[in-house]
């Protein structure tokens, strides 16, 4: 009161007049209140009472022919269970069962880990023909510490997830945490309430922890003995792939010498995590202890850190730092698809992942243009449209005004050719004639040339997409009916650099645009396939691979580059001769690739496709890469050949009445050898194959050098929702093709026995293509009377995929 009533005099220039008076008198002129304590909150390590909730009801369950309902919960931190599964009593079925049912579980409330959760799941169980049937009807999961590190508490309504498609489990700890946000009102409900307690209860601050880890952390005899059999154990653990399991003895005997593995194998940290027993604070806090002074890990290590099995916050905070070490903007655009995924397994918003990734966007720009996009694919998830929405507010606030035009009228291209398409669609039942000129006639309507001129290219932002040519621009014979859309390039430094051939070769730019296809499985394949590549060029292979550009833009859509002078093998192979058309005459290819290379050209142009056949042949075999037909091969005029529409992986091979249409680990036939072996009749007996088989073998050993950064970069990717990526077990695909469990000399044998199984059951695979030939020329009848002519460069471009 003093201070304002200065101010007043002041502001009215008045003098202010005070009086002195004693302290012990103005103490008994204040009246007696009876206000609160502040709320100091409660230490967790003082609670010892043991995690209790109870389970209320649900409510608005929208199910049939279900006798009985019970709940499943269980505590996990990321895939390690705290304790055992706990299940609530069966009530009688009826649409708002009610359990009011309190769980005590046996961990205790101080030896919870920060990054826990609570797991739930409403099952049903049913009688059918005398036997009993459970079935998950929906499920939620929920942090039990928030943002500031306090424990949940009070009644909570949570709304149900659904089943994830192909899963009965009854929980599912590794999908998102939270409530279904959307907004429905015939979703089920849990309600749920967690312990109250008379002030807020926080998880202690970092220095306590480590005091606590301090005092119960102590060398053991055993651990300053160590012995050379006990340190190669430990390092044949510690080297294992990131889908093993270790024992509980291994786990033992890591955890006995932990600082050893810090001093000594600092990339054992991942192993070492399984040995920590998460639901004992003394353990927990001694591993936080010692993971302050880890020394820093290299990529692969971090990566595997940030995957879904791992969801402690120390530990991906850890990681983040390491990779902001360690990891360039050439790499980190190498593996931004993955760490733009694992945001997922992010327990609150605000982490250090995402200022990771922010920060190194804002500061690159070609990194902040695919952070952009794989962002707004993204956002269509229910589970991770808040968080990407955020992200991607945060990143758009941090650029320039220019930027930000340029990236908006990116946005309005893609909607208008996204809008462009649909309405394509709808007139599926017209004859092609007429949609091509429904196209033309939208293409040059005014705000479809202001949208679709003079701008950055969205596959890559440093090409320049300029005026579009609307009559070279068309709809593909495809499934889908994509898009083929050519522009002027308006970059004179580019242009005219060469000579008249490469000249013509860039005057024009064209990208395909799809519609109805989810490109996230050939976008992820591709960017293993350009990972391989550079492993390659580390381990001295030049293997002249093609991964070409593909970009998921949204929600089933996305762009595809088109790669210049090049044809499908099935193409070469029709235009050649009806024979080779139904795969009898198998030397077309070879003088395909003859006749564009006279003299010189033609010895470095059969090196290429050598080169280019072999790591194919290694790739696809190591991705299970399927549905390999002559329309999904392709060679461009110097002889390097690329395979395109990666639909298949993983070993999910095409069957037709119940059999595997490919019976061979990776195509290899005769017209390939051919080329390989320079037109010979025998090309088998030529060592021409005998060098190639040479160099697939040192293919495949220098990717296997590498298993655990592809397993890792699969295993990141398995939250996404890609149909043939939807568990441990598709990811196990890998640890089979790369013989992760057996030494290099009988790895080499398996891949040995696989190339000869390939090259050797090359008939099959000629069956297969003489199929799809038929198949082909059926289906081509009665569109290419009225299809218009394909646009092509003078040297004649060609999609990449189709």
């Amino acid at each position: 009161m003093t201070v304002e009533y200065i101010r007043t005099c002041i502001a009215k220039d008045e003098t202010p007049h005070l009086a002195m008076m004693s302290r012990r008198a103005i103490c008994k002129a204040i009246p007696t209140s009876n206000h609160l304590e502040p709320m100091y909150p409660i230490n967790l390590y003082n609670i010892s009472d043991p995690f209790l909730m109870t389970v209320c009801g649900v409510q608005y369950l929208n199910v049939s022919d279900v006798d009985r309902f019970y709940v499943s919960v269980g505590l996990f931190l990321g895939a390690t269970a705290l304790c055992d599964l706990e299940e609530t009593p069966c009530v009688s079925g009826d649409r708002v069962p009610r359990w009011n049912t309190t769980i005590t579980f046996e961990t205790l409330v101080q030896d919870l880990p920060l990054s826990s959760r609570l797991c739930m799941g409403v099952v049903g169980v049913s009688k059918r023909k005398k036997k009993e049937e459970q079935f998950t009807l929906g499920w939620c999961n929920l942090a039990l510490f928030d943002y500031r590190r306090q424990l949940l508490s009070g009644k909570k309504k949570l709304q149900l997830w659904p089943v994830p498609k192909g899963q009965n489990e009854k929980l599912f700890p590794l999908e998102a945490v939270g409530p279904n946000p959307v907004q429905d009102s015939n979703a089920a409900w849990l309600e749920v309430e967690l312990p109250t307690y008379p002030k807020p209860v926080e998880f202690p601050a970092d220095e306590c922890v480590h005091e606590l880890g301090a005092l119960a952390d102590a060398p053991s005899p055993a651990e300053q003995k160590i012995t050379v059999e006990v340190s190669q154990r430990i390092r044949e653990v510690a080297c294992r792939d990131p889908l093993s399991d270790i024992t509980v003895q291994d786990a033992g005997l890591l955890w006995t010498y932990r600082r050893y593995c810090r001093a000594h194998m600092p990339h054992a940290v991942p192993k070492l995590l399984d040995a920590v027993k998460w639901d004992s604070r003394k353990d927990v806090a001694q591993f936080y202890l010692l993971l302050r002074d880890w020394p820093c890990v290299d990529v692969e290590v971090a990566l595997e850190l940030l995957g879904c099995k791992h969801r402690d916050q120390k530990v991906r905070e850890f990681a983040v730092r390491c990779l902001n070490k360690v990891l360039t903007d050439d790499k980190l655009s190498q593996y931004l698809i993955q760490l733009v995924h694992t945001l997922r397994h992010e327990m609150h918003l605000d982490n250090a992942l995402t200022r990771f990734i922010l920060e190194r966007a804002l500061r690159n720009k070609n990194i902040g243009h695919f952070l952009f996009w794989h962002l707004r694919s993204e956002r269509q998830s229910a589970s991770s449209n808040q968080r990407f929405d955020l992200l991607l507010e945060a990143y758009c606030r941090g650029l320039g005004q220019e930027h930000i035009k340029a990236l908006n009228k990116k946005v309005q291209c893609l909607e208008k050719i996204s809008i462009l398409t649909q309405s394509l669609k709808d007139r599926k039942d017209e004859a092609p004639k007429e949609r091509h000129k429904y196209l033309c006639e939208r293409v040059k309507q005014s705000d479809y040339l202001e949208s679709l001129q003079n701008i950055p290219s969205p596959l890559s932002p440093q090409v320049l997409l300029g005026e579009i040519l609307v009559d070279e621009s068309r709809i593909m014979d495809s499934a889908r009916r994509p898009l083929w859309l050519m522009w002027t390039n308006p970059d004179e430094t580019v242009r005219y650099i060469g000579d008249s051939l490469e000249r013509n070769r860039v005057e024009k730019n064209a990208i395909i645009f799809k519609n109805g296809d989810d490109l996230r499985q050939d976008m992820l394949t591709l960017q293993v396939i350009k990972i391989m590549d550079h492993t390659w060029d580390q381990e001295g292979l030049d293997l002249r691979m093609m991964p070409y550009s593909c970009l998921a833009t949204g929600s089933m859509m996305g762009m595809i580059e088109v790669v210049r002078n090049a044809k499908t093998v099935y193409r070469i192979q029709r235009e050649a001769s009806k024979l080779a058309a139904i795969q009898v005459d198998s030397t077309q290819l070879h003088k395909w690739i003859r006749d564009r290379n006279p003299g010189r050209l033609y010895d470095a142009a059969v090196d290429t496709f050598t080169r280019s056949c072999a790591g194919y042949c290694v790739a696809t075999f190591v991705l299970g890469i399927g549905d390999r037909h002559p329309d999904n091969i392709m060679v461009n005029h110097q002889g390097q050949i690329f395979h395109i529409d990666f639909g298949h992986f993983l070993g999910h091979f095409k069957k037709k009445f119940g059999i595997s249409r490919e019976r061979v680990p990776f195509v290899l036939t005769d017209d390939f050898l051919r080329v390989i072996a320079r037109g010979a009749d025998n090309p088998k007996k030529s060592k021409a194959f005998q060098d190639f088989q040479k160099l697939c073998g040192k293919a495949y050993l220098a990717l296997r050098k590498h298993s655990h950064l592809f397993i890792t970069l699969f295993t990141m990717m398995l939250s996404t929702g890609i149909t043939e990526l939807q568990c441990a077990d598709d990811v196990n695909y890998l640890r089979k093709t790369l013989q992760v469990e057996v030494g290099e000399e009988q790895a080499l044998e398996y891949f040995q026995n696989q190339f000869s199984e390939a090259y050797g059951g090359a008939w099959t695979t000629k069956l297969d293509w003489f199929f799809h030939s038929v198949k082909q020329c059926s289906a081509s009848a009665a569109w290419t009377v009225c299809l218009p002519a394909a646009p092509r460069s003078p040297a004649g471009s060609v999609p990449a995929c189709i």
